[in-house]
């Protein structure tokens, strides 16, 4: 299993109780761009928080260039499959709102990995959140 996560209305502290509740060695973060309004977001700042524990991989799996890319999906397998305990993050606090979700989420799934996504309190698989789900969330928000 791998956990997904955004920091939009969290603190580093926060995330860093998920880390440890969870058991999780590995926070990737998937920004495209690993710069925050929120200083403790941004890379050298998790870097120097985090050490080993961080690893920003955005150059393949950021989301602002389109698709994340086939090395990147596979190399999230490969430390997945090495039983690293990861935490995908990026900005966006709901994954309907976020590619954690609608593409990289999805293809790991699509392998057999499970991604579990923490947001308001609840804990939902990819496949809960269906693209149906995202998309009444949406005109809920639109109303």
């Amino acid at each position: 299993m791998i956990y997904s996560i955004g920091y939009q209305k969290r603190k580093l502290s926060e995330i860093v109780s998920v880390m440890e509740e969870k058991d999780i060695d590995l926070l990737v973060d998937v920004r495209s761009v690993p710069y925050s309004r929120k200083p403790e977001f941004n890379r050298n700042r998790l870097q120097e928080a985090l050490g080993s524990r961080y690893e920003w991989m955005g150059e393949v799996l950021g989301g602002k260039k389109g698709p994340a890319k086939e090395i990147g999906i596979k190399k999230l397998l490969f430390l997945h499959g090495q039983g690293r305990r990861l935490l995908l993050m990026c900005m966006e606090h709901h994954p309907c709102d976020c590619h954690r979700l609608y593409d990289i989420s999805r293809r790991l799934a699509k392998r057999g990995v499970e991604v579990v996504h923490l947001f308001d309190g609840h804990e939902q698989t990819t496949d809960e959140l269906s693209e149906e789900a995202c998309n009444e969330r949406k005109k809920d928000r639109n109303r």
